[in-house]
């Protein structure tokens, strides 16, 4: 009689633990059904999300509400990326119906908050499709996309001119470490890293099965990285992306990105409502119910502020009410 009382003591800590883990994401009404693609928070208060036929929302609040910015753009916007206050960009992607002679994608900058946006063209994309933008500490930015694609930001900060990739998969995500370094990933396990901002690459190596299509890569510092992807990969680097070990992630659905707040704790999203919580690095990866089972697509913190969107017009906020001391990442990732 003694065990079965402690059995049920110890499942009912356990299911506190699981509720309390749910309540923690909450989901917040934009008045939007778009597939929001993207979300970047420039600072605690302001914030902007991107998704499906011109759909851009803005908060100056923390997100307490959100404001829909008309007449922007009608085409998708794939990312939204800030570098500074004033200055960020919008990746759109056009319609694969109204393509023409036009490229797939194009940007839109901004130099004023947001305020107003003039469009800048990949001229050398042709109907190629951009799918990522990631900028350094100093404000160099690199674009990768479909078939190896890569173009890096020239001197007057408006115009890209093409590099060129060892690859010819389609690249989904990347991160500058520092102002010389980086790493990208993409189709067939694709991992590269550079040292000399994108001029040349090397092949980072994978353990077991490396197959799979990479989708999202985050550092938390200049050596410790994670990458996700098809099929629930998981993927972590020690040595700044050159030796990847992968993790058990405990899914098979495609992850779609991933975030960690410091050296320990992380969370990976995706397909289905797919969410994975790490408090050790990643040794272990636990399920956590986001009340949604839409696509999850883009996560991003700010602080202990966390923010999810996905298919539907999915915006899930996070709010950690404890650890306000808890260490962050040693500079500033620009995703």
């Amino acid at each position: 009689m003694k065990g079965i009382f402690v059995k049920l003591f110890i499942f009912a800590i356990l299911l506190t633990g699981i509720q309390a883990v749910h309540a923690e994401w909450r989901k917040r009404q934009v008045n939007s059904l778009a597939w929001l693609h993207s979300v970047y928070f420039v600072d605690q208060d302001t914030g902007w999300i991107g998704g499906s036929k011109g759909t851009l929302l803005h908060t100056v609040d923390g997100g307490k509400t959100w404001t829909k910015k008309f007449e922007v753009t009608n085409d998708n916007i794939r990312q939204v990326v800030f570098t500074d206050k004033k200055n960020g960009w919008l990746l759109c992607e056009r319609d694969i119906f109204s393509l023409g002679a036009a490229g797939a994608s194009y940007l839109l900058k901004t130099e004023n908050g947001g305020e107003t946006w003039s469009r800048t063209d990949f001229k050398a994309a042709k109907r190629q499709r951009v799918t990522k933008l990631f900028f350094s500490k100093n404000g160099f930015g690199l674009a990768i996309g479909e078939t190896g694609a890569l173009f890096g930001l020239e001197d007057d900060n408006r115009s890209w001119k093409r590099l060129t990739l060892p690859s010819s998969y389609l690249m989904s995500g990347g991160v500058f470490l520092d102002n010389m370094r980086g790493t990208i990933v993409g189709g067939g396990g694709t991992i590269l890293f550079t040292d000399d901002a994108g001029i040349t690459w090397n092949k980072g190596f994978i353990s077991g099965n490396s197959a799979s299509k990479f989708n999202s890569v985050f550092f938390n510092d200049e050596k410790v990285g994670w990458a996700v992807g098809s099929g629930g990969i998981i993927a972590q680097t020690v040595n700044s992306g050159r030796l990847w070990r992968q993790q058990k992630s405990g899914t098979t659905e495609k992850l779609n990105d991933i975030y960690f707040l410091n050296s320990a704790e992380g969370w990976a999203i995706g397909d289905r409502g797919v969410m994975l919580h790490t408090t050790t690095a990643g040794n272990i990866w636990r399920n956590v119910d986001p009340g949604s089972d839409h696509r999850l697509e883009s996560i991003f913190f700010s602080g202990d502020h966390g923010w999810v969107v996905g298919f539907g017009g999915v915006v899930l906020e996070y709010q950690k009410d404890h650890d306000r001391n808890m260490p962050r990442p040693k500079f500033a990732i620009k995703r």
